[in-house]
């Protein structure tokens, strides 16, 4: 992250301390958690992907280029985000960041190990496939995916 002069009004947090807040948010928010909030006692959350823009600098594009379709120095710098958030308190609890052109399932590979165990992870069908079901299975928690439009569905007669 760019760091900016403390003396400066508008200046940039570090981020290591965004970081402490944010763990320290969420974790407050979870320990409050009772049997009572959770569904069938399980923990449900829900991942998905999105984008994000940032000022087009020099230290942005080396981080994330800027897409392809765009004219250099037009247009901004775009990232791609991972999150898993709490159903039950609604605070996003893992994040990730990387380049445009990334799916959403290798952002979501990296978000896994903050499950816990009996966790239920909900998704879109960007994420549904089987070795994702594996991976989450591995961690000793259950996943609700929606079918993936390219996945033949076959009925039992």
């Amino acid at each position: 992250m760019i760091q900016a002069d403390i003396d400066c009004p508008k200046a940039r947090l570090p981020e290591r301390l965004l970081e402490k807040l944010f763990n320290s948010s969420v974790q407050n928010l979870e320990d409050k958690v009772t049997e009572e909030h959770l569904s069938y006692v399980r923990n449900i959350k829900v991942i998905d992907g999105s984008t994000v823009s940032m000022p087009d600098t020099v230290e942005n594009q080396k981080e994330c280029p800027q897409p392809s379709s765009q004219k250099p120095g037009c247009g901004l710098t775009i990232a791609k985000i991972g999150v898993i958030f709490s159903l039950v308190t609604g605070a996003a609890f893992a994040l990730c960041i990387d380049v445009l052109n990334i799916h959403d399932i290798k952002l979501a590979r990296k978000l896994y190990s903050y499950l816990q165990p009996n966790d239920v992870l909900i998704g879109d069908r960007a994420f549904c496939a089987y070795a994702n079901m594996f991976t989450i299975k591995k961690f000793d928690c259950d996943a609700v995916f929606r079918k993936h439009q390219s996945r033949t569905t076959y009925a039992k007669r």
